[in-house]
């Protein structure tokens, strides 16, 4: 039974036809080779192929090296010698039944002179307002002359011819992201007076005259997609929704197929920024979609059946399924939800989505490569990145007995695992539910995202036979009674203690206490600015108490996702939050906390409560001990060191896949 007809009805994309309405769209992996397509790339694509996905769209791919690099890893298409290795990927996405486009760009103005060797260049000489994915930079770039804008017209063009002889199937320009073609589009970025700039007409040349040298070198058969941010949103202005309109029926008049609808901002703003949160809606993005299809298809101009591609966060096939069937879009585009969860379309089509492994928005995914120059990574899939060669897991050689204990996310996931292989696992919780940490990661404002979670293990664990055993201590005694052929120690932190006077005192409570609901009075001081503490200002905040943070480094959640950590210092600086930076608590008394500045200066702070969160210590003083009992041990996730939902994931993931 079809259960979404309109999702799995066939669709075009100008003369492309597609197996359905789902569009995976471009998402930088950052894990080619020099530029070049290697079995990782290709292995993560075809998954998603194999997923049931109809239309891939392959991530951002430079057609100007060095100057329109974004990272150093990125994929490129200046040069022919490229054309093999697409070649390769296309033919491997096709034999899975997908259709699939190669997306185009030039970094402009947001390049890093680390990994460019040269100044910047973008349509005038005006810096990033801002570089809050920190893969972007914010130096001033140089100025394009119209000989140079011309030239980078034409490399388009030669990347999409190189695309179109490797067999893809189309194209797509990224005009968004505060990539090249966006800055062309906004008055912000773009200041230019002459044929390239001044007003919405000349600002869209840019990619009106690519899309023509496109269409002359490759034809109307060969797919074309503008990827638009149609509006930005924040203090700096920019795009308007009347001049996003514009250029999308200029697009479409030039020749495009399609508009990917997007939103933008010069600051990270929920629902409207083109990278995803946990702070943003299912369908996030379906509204404007809905707004831009209808009055653009009333704009004069020829156009040739244009299509609308609309979405964010459309995990929720009842969703996607309704937009379709309103015409708020005629595809649907899926991003991270598909890096978490290679086959969510298929689980869609089987109307199974409670099988899928969630995407919780944390961002991890865009942060890793774009801040940290890493391959891309997700916390919930510890396979992304890697390879992407475990998803097809093979059965355990040996069958083993498997003991579990702590049922946080790395025993979670090390049960799911090890039993998918074949072994028999036990899963032992000394708390009457599953969880652990996540209990207080989904407790701060806008974490609802990580509350699905709970129901996937839950689901994972009965779909793959854990015997899962609840308020149950694993002491030396349970175990050995047990006579497991292996044990995996997953118990979590222990909170860590703060060597001054006062750490006893009934003033004092720990932050993660109050993320679980205890009740606290009007004046707070927290020591620590990590992620935890900022959270759990944030959730004070919003109830109204004042707030001071007393914070050791010059930072606040320093380890957080870059785009993810503005969210929250947005909603912090909304609020009359009191820092200390770079101050270290001296002793709390009766009444307080005294603290010392770093030119030694020591301040009294009244409140009424001190909450302590600086960190946790690993829960493993027993593992010397039941080493000695068991043939296997291993010590994993946060027990092992405290780090993040990812490291306790792929800890769980490659361990049972190693037994």
């Amino acid at each position: 039974m079809n259960h979404y007809p309109h999702i799995f009805a066939p669709g075009k994309i100008g003369s492309v036809e597609v197996r359905n309405r789902t569009v995976m769209s471009a998402m930088g992996t950052n894990m080619s080779d020099h530029g070049f397509v290697n079995d990782a790339i290709i292995n993560h694509y075809v998954e998603r192929a194999k997923g049931g996905v109809g239309l891939i769209i392959i991530e951002v791919t430079c057609v100007d090296t060095p100057l329109g690099l974004n990272t150093v890893n990125m994929l490129v298409a200046d040069d022919d010698k490229y054309i093999p290795g697409l070649a390769k990927l296309a033919a491997a996405i096709h034999a899975q039944g997908a259709k699939c486009f190669l997306q185009i760009s030039h970094t402009g103005r947001g390049a890093r002179r680390k990994n460019i060797g040269a100044q910047p260049v973008g349509p005038s000489a005006v810096a990033m307002p801002f570089s809050y994915m920190m893969g972007f930079g914010n130096e001033e770039p140089r100025a394009l002359t119209i000989e140079e804008i011309r030239t980078i017209e034409d490399k388009y063009a030669a990347a999409a011819v190189r695309a179109q002889k490797a067999g893809f199937d189309g194209v797509e320009l990224h005009a968004c992201g505060y990539y090249m073609g966006q800055q062309f589009l906004s008055s912000t970025a773009n200041i230019r007076t002459d044929e390239y700039g001044g007003n919405p007409e000349n600002r869209s040349r840019f990619y009106t005259n690519i899309i023509g040298k496109i269409r002359e070198a490759c034809g109307t058969d060969f797919g074309l997609v503008v990827k638009q941010a149609v509006m930005e949103a924040g203090e700096q202005g920019g795009i308007t929704m009347e001049e996003g309109m514009f250029y999308a029926n200029k697009f479409l008049t030039a020749g495009a197929d399609g508009i990917e609808v997007m939103g933008g901002s010069w600051k990270p703003v929920p629902d409207i920024d083109d990278i995803p949160s946990t702070a943003d809606k299912p369908g996030r993005m379906l509204g404007l979609s809905a707004v831009v299809r209808k009055a653009v298809l009333s704009m004069p101009g020829e156009k040739k059946n244009p299509v609308f591609i609309g979405g964010g966060r459309t995990y929720l096939p009842s969703l996607a399924e309704e937009a379709l069937a309103e015409g708020k879009c005629d595809f649907i585009f899926m991003g991270h939800g598909l890096l978490a969860e290679p086959h969510l379309v298929e689980y869609m089509e089987q109307d199974r989505c409670g099988e899928a492994r969630p995407c919780i928005g944390c961002n991890l995914c865009a942060d890793d490569q774009l801040s940290y120059n890493r391959h891309i990574r997700c916390s919930c899939n510890a396979v992304l990145g890697n390879g992407e060669n475990d998803y097809t897991m093979e059965p355990a050689a040996v069958i083993k007995k498997v003991l579990v204990v702590g049922g946080g996310i790395a025993g979670m996931e090390a049960a799911r695992t090890a039993a998918r292989r074949g072994h028999k696992v036990t899963l032992v919780e000394q708390n009457d539910h599953l969880g652990g940490q996540l209990d207080y990661a989904v407790a701060p404002p806008y974490k609802d995202n990580l509350k699905q979670l709970y129901p996937y293990y839950e689901k994972q664990l009965e779909l793959n036979g854990v015997e899962v055993l609840l308020n149950t201590t694993a002491d030396e005694a349970y175990v050995a009674s047990r006579k497991p052929d292996a044990v995996i120690w997953a118990c979590g932190v222990r909170p860590a203690v703060l060597p001054i006077p006062g750490f006893e005192k009934p003033i004092v409570s720990s932050a993660k206490e109050v993320l679980l609901g205890k009740t606290v009075g009007s004046h707070i001081v927290i020591i620590g600015g990590g992620v935890v503490g900022c959270e759990t200002a944030e959730l004070l905040l919003q109830q109204g108490k004042t707030v001071t943070i007393v914070e050791m480094l010059d930072t606040l959640a320093g380890k957080m996702a870059a785009t993810t950590r503005s969210i929250l210092m947005g909603h912090l600086k909304g609020h009359e939050l009191k820092t200390y930076m770079e101050c270290a608590c001296r002793e709390i008394t009766d009444n307080g906390v005294v603290i010392e500045e770093k030119d030694g200066k020591k301040t009294e702070i009244v409140c009424d409560d001190v909450l302590i969160s600086i960190g946790d210590k690993p829960n493993n003083e027993l593992c010397e001990r039941l080493k000695s009992l068991v043939p296997e041990f291993y010590n994993i996730g946060d027990s092992d060191k405290p780090d993040s939902f990812a490291a306790s994931s792929s800890a769980g993931y490659y361990t049972a896949l190693g037994l």
